[in-house]
């Protein structure tokens, strides 16, 4: 019993879909995948089983819990996510349902809107402590050596994307993001949100107004930004209209908020971090 107990909990660490995995008991269920990943590492060792509602590729923001996932959630232990404003869907279940208690918030402090703080690792490191935390108190197995090494890869990562970013001149280190998220992100390497081309991280399939249009434009051609991003499987044809008026480049896309499907780049938080810098170095780069 004990090896089958094992060998389901190796497979729920590997972020896969609640779709015919509802009737196993899982003690960890995560928002999406990044932190379903941190607590995979923090229990690596151990026969604990646990999953992210949202898969690879998914949509954060706008996520609506299913049935499935409510019942997944009603038999966790202990359920993580990263902050009340940013899955406000997932606060709202455990207020109806009375499981407040059980929601484990890694940054439950007031943030700035859309705030992407899984992305800057001086966070990162303050969630996985807290993290650690909060598992241990809800009686979860965890090992200080994991958090060791998993506060080590982050700051690896760390050093790595600022080499990454390092080349750039002070000119090329601004770009218009999709929504408003990256911030903080630019700030910890050097970089500049020049604007975004909605103004709220909870509409992702919306339009810019007229008014927002035009000014960020102006704002584009004044300030000579030469880098428009777009999110990853989401609609980048307000990205491409406003590339194609400012006369730039087709929008870089970026994956910020999901990690990719096992196997492919950018399944890990590190790969993901690196990758993303790489893209975006590049074409920042571009002449």
């Amino acid at each position: 019993m004990g090896t089958l107990h094992r060998f389901f909990g190796l497979l729920l660490g590997l972020s896969l879909p609640l779709v015919g995995w509802a009737s196993i008991e899982v003690e960890l269920v995560s928002s999406f995948t990044i932190p379903n990943e941190w607590v995979g590492k923090l229990t690596a060792g151990t026969p604990i089983p646990h999953l992210a509602l949202i898969p690879s590729g998914g949509e954060l923001h706008g996520y609506t819990i299913s049935a499935s996932d409510a019942r997944a959630l009603a038999k966790a232990k202990v359920i993580v996510g990263i902050n009340p404003q940013l899955e406000p869907w997932l606060a709202d279940w455990a207020k109806a349902n009375q499981r407040e208690k059980d929601l484990l918030w890694l940054s439950p402090a007031p943030l700035p809107s859309g705030s992407h703080l899984w992305i800057v690792p001086a966070e990162v490191k303050t969630m996985m402590r807290r993290l650690k935390k909060g598992l241990d108190a809800a009686g979860i197995e965890t090992s200080e050596g994991n958090l060791v090494q998993a506060l080590k890869e982050i700051e690896s990562v760390e050093k790595d994307v600022w080499d990454t970013f390092a080349p750039l001149l002070p000119h090329e280190r601004q770009f218009v993001t999709q929504h408003p998220g990256l911030e903080k992100y630019a700030e910890a390497f050097g970089l500049k949100v020049a604007g975004s081309i909605l103004e709220s991280a909870s509409a992702e399939s919306a339009d810019p107004s007229a008014r927002h249009y035009a000014e960020l434009l102006k704002s584009i051609r004044t300030q000579k930004v030469r880098v428009i991003l777009c999110d990853e499987g989401q609609n980048p044809a307000a990205a491409q209209q406003l590339g194609k008026d400012a006369s730039l480049p087709p929008p870089t896309a970026l994956t910020f908020e999901y990690l990719q499907k096992r196997g492919t780049p950018g399944d890990t938080w590190a790969s993901m971090m690196r990758l993303n810098a790489r893209k975006l170095a590049e074409a920042l780069k571009q002449p």
